[in-house]
């Protein structure tokens, strides 16, 4: 199951990563580094304990908003939902499915790429609820006709409160970072996988 769960991460991680990579390719290839364009770089940080206190409330803010989203959902199923009841055993694969093959290629499409050129394009405000919306709406595809109206719609906005939260955590407070989103993302899932093993 690991091998399994690490191979389709890093297929995810490629594909997620491709279409970024061309973009840049043919726009920024000799102004910038790819990783740099796509906010994979150290964060710039002001002041720590500010930083600090932003990253633990976006993350406890993001938290309990999918607890509301878990909660009206119901019993509809959720993509860490293949790891329901399988204990301790499924640690492992659910961290790399955290990790790697959603939050670290999830941020990269949509907080690396997608939304700093969307904010280029409209401005932080606008770029930011435009990627929000987008990622929303992906979310709610991924569940199109097994959720009710009331379901589908906090499969939609709990993902672009998320968005928004953590493009101000890499925008304002992190020198356009993406670190900092894919670790609050990477908690998130994690803790939502294991609670679905457990």
């Amino acid at each position: 199951m690991f091998i399994q769960a690490l191979s389709n991460a890093l297929f995810q991680v490629v594909l997620f990563s491709l279409i970024p990579l061309v973009w840049w390719a043919f726009t920024a290839r000799k102004k910038e580094n790819f990783f740099i364009w796509l906010g994979i770089k150290k964060p710039v940080v002001q002041d720590r304990k500010k930083w600090l206190f932003a990253l633990l409330a976006v993350t406890a803010a993001c938290w309990l908003l999918a607890q509301l989203a878990i909660w009206v959902r119901g019993p509809l199923a959720a993509a860490d939902s293949q790891y329901k009841g399988m204990g301790a055993a499924a640690i492992p694969s659910v961290l790399v499915y955290a990790v790697i093959q959603t939050a670290m290629s999830e941020e990269i499409l949509f907080r690396g790429f997608l939304m700093k050129r969307l904010i280029s394009k409209f401005g932080f405000r606008r770029g930011n609820i435009l990627q929000a919306v987008i990622f929303g709406l992906v979310h709610l595809l991924m569940v199109w006709g097994h959720a009710n109206l009331l379901a589908g719609l906090m499969i939609v906005l709990y993902p672009m409160a998320a968005a928004v939260s953590l493009a101000y955590m890499n925008e304002k407070a992190s020198g356009g970072s993406i670190l900092p989103s894919w670790l609050i993302h990477s908690i998130l899932n994690a803790v939502s996988g294991i609670s679905a093993a457990m």
